[in-house]
């Protein structure tokens, strides 16, 4: 008798250490969360943690016994078994604080979930868990997180469905989310750290855009030239007024190679001197908007950028630009917006300038050696409300022609 109950004990003991086992994997895989958890029983332990009791809009519904299709936010619907499941959540009420839980792992059926945590300056100890990196039906993920404190992402993660994902916050290592070998748009904000080279491993990303006021650490990853399907590119690391000072770093000059881009920012990524080649421009006819600011770009301005005729912004100030400005500028139609200002250019305006009829910023200012006049042609511009010409040696004398312009009390052009 003894030797039996001895042996019922350690075989009850064994199924409960298999029961607590299973508990504490059952939503995907290592999640913490209760395999018994219902959605509607997530969605209230997330109003809980998220302050919920504090919002004052988009409660609409939460917390009461209406179905979840009826709650603010709550995309939901109900199976033949009459089972309530959650396909899409957006949380982004005015007060919404705190850490994301883990529980949110047990919503297994969510295909897209945007959430904005205001956390103001209270540190952030966990606000986004791995859970949430291993919902297999995720197809777009959005994480506004305003936070004194970073968090750190996983490098295990499991989102073989994932297209879109945009996260603020995030420091330290990027691997796991260079292994999201789906995705198709990238948006990461106010991170810290290094983009990595692994970044090349997304070769289906068509939109890629890395943006902080952190302290910008390393060099643009060489890999963003050899992205087949990248067609915006945005690299900013003054992403906010007062940002900190430019990478110390090379220009990555393998962006020439990336022939699709159609739209490339980038700020404050180089303090170390590049000239742009043209042969590899020539290649871009694509390209529709460029804009590079502090990226130590010296030497000619590339008269293979207006080619294509394409070009709608055309922006490289704050650098060491020389040589005179292309007439060949002239070719792009639907340029609206030129800003040169900052440079070392030298001879004069091109007089045909006017003919870009849908122009309406032309910014040449503080280059010294400038010269010339205002070309008449610009009066053709009807849409032009910014133009200014200080810093250089530009004939201060207005054709009449531009004087008569409807905006001509708008623009600064010499001051």
């Amino acid at each position: 008798m003894k030797f039996y109950l001895t042996s019922m004990k350690k075989t009850l003991l064994f199924i409960g250490a298999v029961c607590m086992m299973f508990a504490m994997t059952a939503c995907n895989g290592e999640s913490a969360a209760s395999s018994d958890l219902t959605d509607r029983e997530v969605l209230n332990i997330l109003f809980e943690k998220l302050n919920g009791s504090k919002w004052t809009k988009g409660t609409e519904g939460w917390g009461t016994e209406r179905p979840l299709a009826e709650w603010e936010g709550v995309t939901a619907e109900t199976g033949a078994d009459g089972v309530e499941r959650v396909l899409k959540l957006a949380i982004n009420a005015d007060s919404v604080s705190g850490d994301i839980p883990a529980e949110i792992g047990c919503l297994t059926e969510l295909q897209e979930l945007s959430i904005r945590v205001r956390n103001g300056q209270n540190s952030i100890a966990n606000t986004v868990p791995a859970e949430l990196f291993k919902l297999e039906k995720m197809e777009k993920l959005m994480l506004y997180i305003n936070g004194k404190e970073h968090y750190t992402l996983p490098e295990d993660m499991n989102m073989p469905a994932i297209k879109t994902l945009v996260i603020s916050g995030p420091e330290g290592s990027f691997e796991g989310l260079c292994k999201l070998t789906s995705l198709e748009t990238l948006n990461v904000s106010n991170f810290k750290g290094q983009i990595p080279e692994s970044v090349g491993n997304l070769t289906n990303v068509k939109e890629m855009r890395w943006e902080t006021s952190e302290e910008p650490q390393g060099r643009v990853p060489a890999a963003v030239g050899k992205m087949p399907n990248l067609k915006t590119l945005t690299v900013d690391y003054s992403a906010f007024i007062g940002g900190p000072g430019v990478a110390n770093a090379p220009f990555p000059t393998e962006v020439w190679d990336n022939a699709n881009l159609e739209y490339l920012f980038m700020r404050n990524v180089a303090n170390q001197p590049s000239t742009i080649p043209g042969d590899k421009v020539a290649a871009m006819t694509n390209l529709k908007s460029i804009t590079l600011c502090r990226c130590g770009i010296e030497g000619a301005i590339p008269v293979e950028f207006f080619k294509s005729g394409k070009l709608t912004t055309f922006s490289i100030y704050d650098n060491n630009l020389s040589g005179e400005i292309p007439a060949a500028i002239t070719n792009c139609a639907d340029l609206s917006s030129i800003n040169l200002n900052r440079n070392k250019l030298t001879g004069s305006i091109p007089a045909n300038l006017g003919n870009c009829t849908k122009l309406t910023t032309v910014w040449i200012q503080d280059n010294p050696e400038l010269s010339g006049s205002i070309p008449a042609s610009l009066s053709n511009c009807d849409r032009l409300i910014i133009m200014g010409f200080k810093g250089t040696k530009v004939s201060q004398d207005v054709p009449a022609a531009l004087q008569a312009h409807k905006n001509f009390s708008k623009w600064h052009l010499f001051n």
